[in-house]
């Protein structure tokens, strides 16, 4: 019997992981279509409690929803609108940083000959090159193009998600409750927390951006609004998104400024991002998504690979859904999303806190 038992097991462990093989394959397969409509799910999270508050104040249904929906439109065609002068702009003067990037070589090759290092054969490495480095330069410009021209796609599905979100919430609330109560709980549970972190997120991460650019005016570097901006964006992907947003404006401080004003850009803004991720965030976000470290790191490479780069965005997210909604429900997966979770040994998770005060409630 217990041979036949471990048998049923692998059989069942290798039928779930040749599932969720095809599952991830049709994913990318189709991630030009997936993820702009995640995207679009996540904005629709994001502006609800807009919505909801917008009404509290006695605002007809039908004028919250054309105030909120104005103003993603709004913000949505005037990032598009800044993104792609402002990368035209930075793509013209691309061409003129070549001298000062030859020039910086020079120099530093000069100081490596005067403290007695031979160098001289660096400059004929291929990686070493000045056109490799515009090169580098001119494909993230690229493909940050493509992910610009995605958003006129994604507002095209947000309009029609908003409009819907309301009956569609109820709908699911009341086949949940007649059908799955503990899963309603969950998809409660869910899309609160997630709602509340990426507002969170959004506004500190906008006051990081903001002081960043402070920063970068008084010191005098180049695109600074544009490196704002990116700064803002790439807060929503964690442990690697700082260090690239971090590159761009150094290297530019780097061939504008120097050494020095590029080093002293470099600490001020590692210190303004630490600022905000350290003293600021965890009062406001608590204990997060209860996601390990090691769980995001990874997760911002899988979901990327997936979904490309609005993957990366979206990666904590999407990670915490399946958490939530496809690991925590069943015994034989709940092991695996303890293991992705932030808590101490012993520590009752977060999702459970919740269900438990919800049923205190109910009852």
């Amino acid at each position: 019997m217990a041979n036949s038992s471990e048998k049923r097991g692998f059989v069942t462990l290798l039928i779930g992981l040749a599932s969720l093989v095809l599952v991830i394959a049709g994913m990318r397969a189709v991630s030009g279509l997936l993820g702009p409509i995640l995207l679009s799910l996540f904005v629709v999270m994001l502006t609800s409690p807009l919505m909801q508050w917008l009404k509290a104040r006695g605002l007809p249904n039908w004028l919250a929803y054309t105030l909120v929906l104005l103003g993603v439109i709004f913000v949505g065609l005037a990032l598009i609108v800044f993104l792609a002068a402002s990368l035209a702009q930075l793509s013209a003067e691309l061409p003129s940083y070549r001298n000062r990037i030859d020039t910086q070589i020079t120099a530093f090759i000069q100081w490596l000959d005067s403290i007695g290092i031979q160098a001289r054969d660096i400059r004929d490495l291929e990686w070493f090159q000045p056109e490799r480095i515009l090169q580098a330069l001119f494909y993230f410009i690229s493909a940050l193009f493509g992910t610009v021209s995605n958003v006129g796609f994604t507002l095209l599905i947000f309009i029609y998600m908003l409009a819907s979100a309301a009956n569609f919430s109820s709908r699911l609330r009341y086949a949940l409750a007649t059908t799955n109560q503990p899963m309603l709980q969950r998809f409660s549970s869910f899309s609160s927390s997630i709602s509340t972190y990426l507002l969170i997120k959004s506004w500190l991460g906008a006051l990081t951006a903001l002081l960043q650019v402070v920063l970068m005016w008084i010191l005098g570097i180049d695109f600074a609004v544009l490196w704002g901006v990116f700064s803002f964006l790439f807060n929503f992907i964690p442990n690697i998104g700082f260090y690239i947003s971090l590159i761009p404006p150094t290297l530019i401080a780097l061939l504008t400024l120097g050494w020095a004003k590029a080093l002293i850009f470099a600490v001020g803004y590692t210190l303004i991002n630490n600022f905000f991720d350290i003293a600021i965030a965890p009062r406001y976000l608590g204990k997060g998504l209860d996601l390990s470290t090691i769980v995001t790191f990874l997760a911002v490479v899988l979901w990327a690979w997936i979904l490309g780069p609005i993957g990366a965005f979206l990666a904590l997210p999407l990670t915490v859904m399946v958490k939530i909604l496809l690991l925590e429900p069943f015994p034989e997966t709940q092991l695996l999303a303890q293991l992705m979770g932030a808590g101490e040994a012993g520590e009752t998770p977060v999702v459970a806190v919740a269900d438990s005060d919800r049923e205190a409630d109910n009852s």
